[in-house]
């Protein structure tokens, strides 16, 4: 598609945007998927809610990348110009790796997990922070094709060594060995998509210049804006993921395994509608109806969702599971509806960050902290228990972020 500068605000360029977006993100999202999937046929119960759970971990590890990307989209989009970002985007990543080492103990404790498995965790975590910068310069300037391309090349990077080990039956510390070294090959790829006929000079990414030519002096992107961004994809996350985190520590092995197979279709829920978020994110810096026909977008994916799996959940569970796991089919409308929910929270807090907001996340850490306290005090034992809870959490993280969304102005008419 043509995604330059003079054609980006036509309806028709909009149109293909939307559609290369959501055929990069329905590509990036069954790789993320299929590990699971592959697992739940490859693997022990007990051994699939470790993968899953060092699954988890990544995602959380990896989150303030997505955050690096939203600061440097918007901060593009407000400019009209790139911005330069490899000193912030550099401390981000291994921010975000190097805290998996100290923790190696306590994780492998807590969550049953080898001890070799945080640190390749850790170096799987780097690479994927880092093509933050490289993807927010496409959003942010609407280039929403090479945007796509960047998707599909980050889960990549990131799930190919994963399904190679499955398959090769390597078992966990040596898939995500191969995981590792696979997620490196990625960053040089990506740091040449931003570039144009006017900056081939530009690379945004490790081992290239800070900035394109086209970038204004001082344009460079604040660590406030990435912490902010980053700290509020982390919460999002964390909360999304918490209850699949919390099953691998209470649960009994087997339930904690029928969990991590329900929790594929939350996962599902949760990034189905985020073609409309990212596409939506430069429009809502500039204020107007963005926010509205977002809202109602995302939620009108999610009841679509809610329905299918209503009518289908002994097929849609099977196929993720296996027959083995067919008994959760009456509570897979419920694992949906958590993903929906959470999926109305990530563009509820990307309107925040659009605005200005300084702490875009308060209601999903308040929620993430009742989620924590309701299961502390009732220690649930079953998945349907557990389930509950969550559905409660998403709940509240979604009233109390459109409570924040509602009182802010947007960053333009607040100028």
């Amino acid at each position: 598609m043509d995604d330059s500068p003079g054609t980006r605000g036509s309806l028709a360029t909009l149109g293909r945007a939307g559609l290369a977006v959501t055929a990069a993100t329905a590509a990036a999202n069954l790789l993320a998927y299929l590990p699971p999937v592959l697992a739940a046929r490859r693997l022990a119960p007990a051994d699939l809610g470790a993968l899953a759970a060092a699954l988890a971990l990544v995602a959380i590890a990896t989150m303030p990348g997505v955050g690096l990307q939203t600061a440097v989209a918007v901060a593009t989009a407000r400019s009209g110009a790139p911005v330069a970002a490899a000193r912030q985007s550099w401390r981000c990543a291994l921010v975000c790796g190097g805290a998996l080492l100290p923790a190696t103990p306590v994780l492998a404790a807590a969550l049953s997990l080898p001890v070799a498995l945080p640190p390749l965790l850790a170096a799987m975590t780097v690479p994927a922070v880092l093509a933050g910068w490289p993807l927010g310069l496409l959003q942010g300037s609407e280039r929403f094709g090479r945007l796509a391309a960047g998707t599909v090349l980050l889960a990549l990077g990131r799930y190919a060594g994963v399904l190679i080990g499955l398959a090769a039956g390597f078992g966990l510390t040596g898939t995500f060995a191969l995981a590792a070294a696979v997620a490196w090959l990625l960053p040089p790829a990506l740091s040449r998509l931003p570039r144009t006929s006017a900056d081939r000079a530009a690379d945004p990414v490790p081992g290239g210049a800070d900035a394109a030519p086209s970038v204004p002096p001082g344009a460079e992107l604040r660590g406030r804006a990435v912490f902010t961004a980053a700290s509020a994809s982390l919460a999002i996350l964390v909360a999304s993921y918490a209850d699949l985190i919390l099953a691998r520590r209470l649960l009994p092995p087997g339930e904690s395994g029928a969990y991590a197979v329900g929790a594929v279709l939350t996962r599902a829920a949760i990034w189905a509608p985020q073609v409309v978020t990212i596409v939506a994110l430069p429009r809502l810096v500039r204020g107007g109806p963005a926010r509205r026909i977002g809202l109602a977008l995302v939620a009108g994916v999610g009841a679509v969702l809610i329905t299918g799996v209503a009518v289908a959940g002994h097929l849609v569970v099977t196929a993720v599971g296996g027959t083995r796991y067919a008994a959760l089919a009456h509570l897979a409308p419920y694992f949906v509806l958590v993903g929906a929910l959470y999926a109305v929270t990530v563009l509820l807090v990307n309107a925040l960050l659009a605005a200005g907001a300084q702490r875009p996340a308060a209601g999903v850490w308040a929620s993430l902290a009742v989620l924590v306290a309701v299961v502390a005090a009732v220690r649930p034992a079953t998945v349907a228990h557990l389930l509950a809870c969550s559905v409660g959490a998403a709940a509240l993280s979604v009233l109390t972020t459109a409570a924040l969304s509602v009182r802010r102005k947007p960053f333009t008419s607040a100028r």
